[in-house]
């Protein structure tokens, strides 16, 4: 989700069990010269209600407040372990019940925010009100910062993971969970949002106000959220009653001046979503309002704040005749985060460990309610194509568990990642096609029942869908297998027809590993496996959980050997599989009779198969016709990207490239013609995407000269190029824009530039905004390519999450990568100031492309210190460094192997 960094080393903190850990620092903290507690806050002061008081012109580059914490202090302490990072403490008390102030004396203690509260005496048990004073400034696309899109000042917020701290000082954990009481003076033109409903307005002097916010919902810090600025708000339809809500709830969009209108499309369907969502869950919304926030500067895709969901606002400002791409987006973020309102937010994780229970949970919930809402959509494509993704990374050794240890607050930031996300929601998946989908939802709704405005664990989740499957015990071995331990499973699959047998699968599992790999494969999971099989002229179904490295599953409803065998029955399961020659021959005679989800499945098997080495670039090429021909354009594109690693790696010669070309040409060229180049009244959006892939595809990838000429011509049109110089975004559809915009700046020379850059400059439009610097930063003339990456640095023209459109696309070009890398370099300070609270994506754009043991060790070399300070940055970059690797490792090992 969301990258930070920081600007000194972690100190390690082991972790165990929550319990033996905040007991360890719980003794440790009781007096001033304890450790530092760098993992998790010791329990001996707790919060209870927080009030919190801010002042903000989004005008100023600073802000200031006031918070008052009714705590609980479990023992006699004299110091105060709390979070505040770069914040200026005014003043620091504790005020006890009779009375009596202690001053505190505020030092912050670890480059994480860690906050030392020392007392001028001892705070008895009790309670007590923590009273702080201070002052910060705005952060860059983290804590609260501020933008200006359109020459107008605005406040925004990120809390999580580590924002808050940088915002007010607090306990800034997920299991300390309370109300909270928010005031925000601003302004008096301004509007000011929270997570509550506006109790009141107060006009203040010298043209300030006082806003004041009902009392929340008991809320982890990083679910807190305000926005101030001239923001429009548009007011959509209440969100009716519904099942066991009585009550509407108030349903409100905000944008940025004079966008306020464009918030129809998602005001008018938020509310099928909630609908659906509270029949699921079988509980009611769980707060008093929903605002959408439409943000123009954004570091995530969105944020799921309790009351208050914060948008990139390309997700929001969309109406009917956005893209395909954007209207799905629209759709999937928005019950991505909506269905975080009970995952997360009506119950919240005790630990960051647990990260999965709020984002799997809402990766498979989304795409599950807009699946319901939207089936043209194919959403459950979605959750498997994100586990096929994520199981790039988690063939890493270098991967992490869903359910990872997290002891220092460098490690919180890499459990964003697809592991957590993807692979998660694949799992939940699996679990749920195993389960069955009844038993699974009251499993569900059980766990949100028993865990209501608290904190939950894993096994918390675990025990309550166990306890719906006729295989309780077994269910929770398989499941903690899959969340407790990384990598993916691989099954190699045999069948046994012997005489006098019942046909059975012979299965053999360990972990899959790429060529190269230095893991061990010496695995087993709990694989909840289902199998579909032909035999005496039907086609069963069965599944059962597979256990141990070794296993036999009895083929219960064949009464003759099967004519082919599907090891995994509508592509549900997260494992790979490998079936032995004859049977995979017959799997592959079969193809046609496979659902959607299995050709994708076995198309991934044949992609396992060529990264594992057992199968050569030849037998991969051959195999991608076939998949070509699938009916879901996932498996239709299937493969598609190996021409550029092929092209990169392998091939010398341009002769030889442009025969690679062509070839894949014509393995795809089929497709489009089949599809035409122009969009047709009432097809599907499936086949609109699809168009778009193909064409981008060979526009840009193969180069093929007719598309690439038609789609040049069609990019001129809209930057008016050869016309009237002016910008007509309308000039070619939504879908195929940013293809054509690309190709024409990067054949245009400095007249396209130019053009691009003069419409850059002019427009807000975020969706024209990155299609043009991408295509600029796409440009490999090097003059150009050098002016593309001027506009980084250039003060005010980007917003910060612009930043990456043009130096990944730099990174896509291989002409281009030596002087990024020497630019990189030299603007390392400036680049990592401006990206904070990112900066781990520097190592990873200055590595593209390598692939030697001697350039993986160089880049360890040069950013191992400076990565070890940023937040994810030591796991991105270790496993940039092993991806390096075994790029090595593949090219060593088919260096010479024949293309045909």
């Amino acid at each position: 989700m969301l990258r930070i960094r920081h600007i000194a080393c972690a100190v390690a903190l082991a972790l165990t069990a929550p319990s033996v850990a905040m007991a360890q620092a719980d003794v440790a903290t009781d007096t001033t010269d304890a450790a530092v507690p760098t993992g998790q806050l010791p329990r001996t002061v707790v919060p209870g209600l927080v009030e919190l008081e801010l002042r903000l012109d989004p005008g100023q580059e600073r802000f200031s407040g006031r918070t008052v914490i009714h705590a609980d202090v479990a023992r006699p302490t004299d110091v105060v372990w709390m979070h505040g990072r770069d914040l200026d403490i005014r003043s620091a008390e504790a005020v006890l019940p009779d009375g009596r102030r202690i001053a505190l004396e505020a030092e912050q203690v670890h480059v994480s925010g860690v906050l030392k509260l020392a007392a001028a005496g001892t705070i008895p048990a009790g309670d007590v009100d923590i009273e702080i004073a201070f002052e910060a400034p705005y952060g860059n696309l983290m804590g609260a910062y501020r933008v200006k899109p359109d020459g107008e000042d605005y406040v925004v917020t990120q809390m999580e993971p580590l924002g808050a701290r940088s915002t007010f000082p607090g306990f800034d954990e997920p299991s300390f969970k309370q109300p909270w009481d928010v005031t925000l003076i601003v302004p008096a033109d301004d509007v000011a949002l929270s997570n509550g409903p506006e109790v009141s307005t107060e006009t203040l002097a010298d043209g300030w106000k006082k806003v004041t916010f009902k009392r929340t919902e008991a809320l982890p810090s990083y679910l807190l959220a305000f926005v101030v600025g001239p923001w429009d708000v548009p007011v959509g339809q209440d969100i009716a009653p519904h099942g066991p809500r009585t009550t509407p709830v108030p349903l409100r969009g905000v944008a940025a001046k004079g966008q306020g209108a464009r918030m129809r499309y998602s005001l008018e369907n938020t509310p099928p979503m909630i609908h659906a969502m509270e029949d699921y869950f079988g509980t009611p919304y769980p707060f008093a309002k929903l605002d959408n926030v439409a943000a123009p500067d954004f570091g995530a895709g969105a944020m799921e704040n309790a009351g208050l969901i914060i948008y990139r606002d390309t997700l929001m400002l969309i109406d009917e005749d956005a893209s395909v791409g954007q209207r799905q987006s629209f759709w999937g973020v928005s019950a991505h985060e909506l269905a975080h309102q009970w995952f997360g937010n009506l119950v919240t994780m005790e630990w960051w460990d647990d990260l999965w229970l709020n984002e799997a949970f809402a990766t498979w919930m989304g795409n599950k309610i807009t699946g319901q809402l939207q089936p043209d959509f194919h959403t459950d494509r979605n959750i498997l194509e994100g586990g096929l993704r994520a199981m790039g990374a988690d063939s890493l050794a270098s991967t992490r568990r869903i359910h990872q240890p997290i002891s220092n607050f460098t490690e919180i930031s890499s459990a964003f990642d697809g592991i957590t996300y993807q692979k998660g929601g694949a799992v939940l998946s699996m679990f749920e096609n195993y389960v069955g989908e009844e038993a699974f939802r009251d499993g569900v709704r059980a766990y949100l029942a028993a865990n209501a405005r608290g904190n939950a664990t894993s096994t918390d989740l675990i025990d309550a869908i166990a306890a719906q499957s006729d295989e309780p015990e077994g269910v929770k071995r398989a499941f903690l297998s899959f969340i407790d331990q990384p990598g993916v499973p691989m099954v190699k699959v045999d069948v046994d027809c012997a005489d006098g047998k019942a046909p059975a699968l012979v299965l053999q599992q360990q972990r899959y590993l790429p060529l190269g790999s230095t893991a061990s494969a010496g695995q087993a999971w709990g694989i909840p496996m289902c199998v579909r099989y032909a035999a005496d002229g039907t086609v069963h179904e069965q599944c059962g959980l597979v256990e141990g490295a070794q296993a036999r599953f009895e083929l219960e409803q064949a009464q003759s050997c099967p004519a082919w065998v599907m090891p995994n029955a509508h592509g549900d399961g997260y494992y790979r599989f490998a079936l032995a020659p004859k049977w995979q021959q017959a799997l592959s005679g079969a193809f046609a009779d496979l659902d959607e989800r299995e050709q994708r499945v076995y198309a991934d098997s044949a992609a396992a198969a060529y990264g594992a080495g057992e199968l050569t670039v030849a037998q991969m090429i051959a195999a991608l016709p076939q998949f070509a021909t699938a009916r879901s354009r996932q498996t239709a594109t299937a493969g598609m990207g190996n021409v550029g690693w092929i092209e990169d790696h392998l091939l010398t010669d341009e002769a030889s490239r442009a025969a690679l070309r062509a070839r894949f040409a014509d393995i795809y060229r089929p497709r489009l013609q089949s599809l035409g180049m122009v969009s047709k009244d009432g097809e599907s959006d499936d086949d609109r995407l699809l168009r778009s892939t193909l064409i981008g595809y060979f526009a840009e990838t193969l180069e093929d000269p007719a598309v690439r000429s038609d789609f040049v011509q069609r990019g001129n049109a809209v930057l008016g190029l050869g016309g009237d110089g002016k910008l007509d975004p309308d000039a070619v559809v939504q879908d195929l824009r940013d293809t054509a915009v690309s190709v024409a700046v990067q054949d245009g020379g400095p007249a396209a530039f130019d053009l691009a850059e003069k419409h850059l400059r002019a427009s807000q439009d975020a969706v024209i905004r990155r299609e043009l610097l991408s295509a600029m930063g796409s440009v490999t003339d090097p003059a150009l390519a050098e002016r593309a990456r001027a506009f980084v640095l250039e003060p005010g023209l980007l917003r910060l999450n612009e930043i990456y459109y043009v130096i990944f696309s730099q990174a896509g070009e291989p002409e281009n990568r030596a002087a990024l890398r020497e630019w990189l370099e030299a603007n390392y300070d400036a680049l990592q100031a401006k990206m904070a609270p990112g900066g781990s994506a520097i190592a990873s754009a200055y590595a593209a492309g390598m692939c030697s043991t001697a350039e993986a060790e160089a880049l360890q070399q040069r950013f191992a210190k400076r990565m070890e300070t940023i937040e994810g940055g030591p796991l991105d970059l270790r496993q940039t460094v092993e991806g390096i690797g075994l790029c090595a490792a593949a090219r060593s090992a088919r260096m010479g192997q024949p293309i045909e």
